[in-house]
């Protein structure tokens, strides 16, 4: 699977209260190369929360590749916002946006991916595809 790239999938072992479907996503984290590799489960609030907080936030975006995270600055906090935010620039189809996460947005996200493993094993490519991304 491209970095990047959002594919919606099933929420194979649904829990009582889970969203029934999730964004699939491999992303890395910037300057690490294969180990800072990750997969990411988002339910469709949270990616329209970070699109959201992107686009009120347009001097933070920086110019990155599709699929590499970063910390970006917060040039203008308003009142009770992060000084920084995760950057990352994703793609829906064949529309890219840029996502900005919080600190506690990304643990989360780290969190479900343990709890879910069976659908990041359902979803990922073999090793061949990771090869071309």
């Amino acid at each position: 699977m491209a970095q990047g790239r959002v594919k919606r999938v099933a929420n194979t072992d649904r829990k009582f209260g889970a969203d029934a479907e999730y964004l699939f996503l491999k992303v890395q984290a910037h300057g690490r190369g294969e180990p800072g590799e990750e997969y990411w489960l988002v339910t469709e609030e949270e990616a329209e929360k970070f699109t959201h907080r992107a686009t009120e936030n347009p001097e933070d975006i920086a110019d990155a590749h599709l699929g590499i995270f970063t910390r970006v600055t917060n040039a203008t906090p308003k009142t009770a916002a992060n000084d920084w935010y995760v950057s990352v620039k994703v793609k829906t189809g064949n529309v890219p946006q840029v996502w900005f996460l919080t600190e506690f947005d990304l643990e989360r996200i780290r969190s479900r991916v343990e709890k879910n493993m069976e659908d990041i094993e359902a979803n990922r490519e073999g090793w061949l595809a990771d090869l071309f991304d």
